[in-house]
């Protein structure tokens, strides 16, 4: 939750209450991780007070192997750092835990600003997204057709491999 209110974790539950409202009859639940300072308690209560009553849980300073079982054990990632943004210091600049995610087999489907654009490949093992109605629409399409989502997995713990420390050094410094 570190710098929370840049994270865009509201935008992120009112999306998700739509997709249950509209879409959602399997079991799909949101899970926000992230770090978090003793600044930022308000703002988790405020977070917890707009989800209640949907199946979000959060885990503020997760520890590091628990975040990537998290991971894991996700179907779909959902980012929105930089989302209305329009200063660069707002947006995510490499974003590793796009590729952590991706890693485990998460699809990611992340807003089209900084350099998450250069992490995923639309359509392919991912999804960008410009606005809310598309992060509903891109997350809908996966959740209806289990061979996409299934086929973008696959693709996007391979794509993870080509983002590693090694790979990205290889291309930068051989």
């Amino acid at each position: 939750f570190g710098d929370l209110k840049d994270k865009k974790h509201a935008d992120l539950i009112k999306t998700f209450r739509r997709l249950l409202e509209d879409v959602i009859t399997q079991d799909w639940s949101l899970h926000l991780a992230g770090s978090a300072g003793e600044g930022d308690k308000d703002y988790i209560e405020e977070l917890k007070k707009l989800a209640k009553g949907l199946p979000v849980e959060f885990y503020p300073n997760l520890n590091y192997g628990d975040l990537i079982k998290l991971y894991g054990e996700a179907s779909i990632y959902w980012h929105a750092s930089g989302f209305k943004e329009e200063d660069p210091v707002k947006m995510e600049h490499f974003g590793i835990a796009i590729v952590e995610a991706m890693a485990g087999g998460s699809v990611p489907v992340v807003v089209n600003r900084g350099g998450l654009k250069e992490i995923v490949t639309s359509g392919k093992d991912g999804f960008l997204w410009d606005d809310l109605g598309q992060l509903k629409q891109l997350t809908t399409d996966l959740i209806k057709d289990t061979n996409l989502l299934q086929k973008m997995s696959k693709q996007a713990v391979k794509s993870s491999k080509d983002l590693t420390r090694i790979s990205l050094y290889e291309t930068f410094f051989s």
